[in-house]
């Protein structure tokens, strides 16, 4: 990651955001982290893993599922999460502190829990995205001869929003979202063309054997995913994290979308920077060829 731990997440919402994407062994450190955050902070690797009845490796595991790349700095965004609290600095606690719903809830609770929730989505994903990961699938979209995007499900949003963004960029981008169809896609590209593939938990099984069946072929594979340890994670070439925990009988819904059109929103900026007369020229086409569909534009009336 780019960012300065100081204005980093906080982890403890991180590891509450990740929490259903952990294996059981994986959430047993969270929860002993969770229980005593200043405690666990002063804990050696083998210490917290002990506590934890798991292995250092799991550990180790458990850091890059929740977006860090060891346990180094684990202990140091939790020593930086307890400074906060012990100098009485306003700490979001997010998702954490948000609770999951209640049955005695009432309505404007409700209300509230979900609104903050998907805003809270999009913020952390957007603060602790990798820029450097960001800048590099940027580069690939750049020099793109074709784009295919995948999601099945809640995911298929987030897929067909961002085809339609790259189209805007010119940057011919095409949407699937059933398996054969996006298999017989993937065997007619290769090294010059991209796929993104969106799976908040990384374990739908399509996305994965589609990224493999991509990957064999050349072809420069992404996914968006919540889980940076997952199957998917795993085969693409190139992660961008996610961070959204989805309340209770909302499983795939909106927060996890939100994360992952955020992911796209940057994606599309970025490109339409890079290539600011090509996407300025395209949008300007695009906007004209629907003008006489839209009630009260100049050219309408059809």
């Amino acid at each position: 990651m780019t960012h300065d731990t100081a204005t980093a997440p906080d982890v403890l919402e991180l590891i509450e955001m990740r929490l259903a994407t952990l294996s059981t062994a994986e959430r047993a450190i969270a929860e002993v982290i969770l229980a005593d955050p200043v405690g666990a902070s002063g804990k050696t690797i083998g210490q917290l893993a002990q506590l934890a009845g798991s292995s250092e490796a799991t550990v180790t595991r458990f850091c890059r599922s929740i977006g860090l790349p060891g346990y180094a700095h684990l202990r140091l965004r939790l020593a930086v999460s307890g400074d906060r609290r012990r100098n009485g600095e306003e700490v979001d606690g997010g998702i954490a502190m948000l609770g999951d719903l209640d049955p005695a809830d009432p309505l404007s609770e409700i209300v509230r829990k979900v609104a903050h929730a998907d805003t809270r989505a999009v913020d952390v994903t957007l603060a602790q995205v990798d820029e450097a990961e960001l800048a590099t699938v940027v580069d690939l979209l750049a020099e793109a001869r074709r784009v295919l995007t995948y999601g099945v499900a809640a995911s298929a949003t987030a897929a067909f929003d961002a085809a339609a963004k790259l189209n805007l960029s010119d940057c011919a981008a095409t949407a699937a979202h059933d398996v054969h169809s996006a298999l017989m896609l993937a065997t007619m590209y290769g090294p010059d063309d991209v796929l993104i593939a969106f799976s908040h938990s990384g374990r739908a099984r399509d996305v994965v054997d589609l990224l493999q069946t991509a990957k064999e072929r050349g072809v420069a594979t992404v996914v968006v995913t919540s889980d940076a340890a997952s199957p998917a994670a795993r085969v693409a070439g190139h992660v961008l994290l996610t961070a959204a925990r989805e309340l209770r009988f909302r499983s795939g819904g909106v927060a996890s979308r939100m994360a992952q059109l955020a992911i796209v929103d940057v994606l599309f900026v970025l490109l339409a920077h890079r290539r600011f007369d090509a996407s300025v020229d395209a949008a300007d086409a695009m906007h004209e060829a629907v003008a006489p569909y839209v009630i009260g534009s100049e050219k309408g009336g059809k």
